[in-house]
């Protein structure tokens, strides 16, 4: 299993991470970037996946790196 993880109130909303990788991400109500499926975990969003996939191309896109992949 992967957990993918955003740091939110870090976020820019440039996009990056939604144009990388849509299958995981878009940008909630707020405006910020969210992890579709995910869950809220104290100010951060988190999601359980089964391989890394696109989002390793999310985290490196990401030009202020609150985009975490844990293999």
């Amino acid at each position: 299993m992967v957990k993918v993880e955003i740091e939110r109130p870090m976020c820019i909303s440039c996009g990056n991470c939604i144009d990388n990788c849509p299958e995981y991400f878009e940008f909630a109500d707020d405006g910020f970037s969210t992890l579709k499926g995910g869950e809220r975990v104290g100010d951060n969003d988190e999601l359980e996946i089964k391989e890394a996939g696109c989002t390793l191309d999310a985290e490196s896109s990401c030009p202020v790196s609150i985009i975490h992949v844990y293999e």
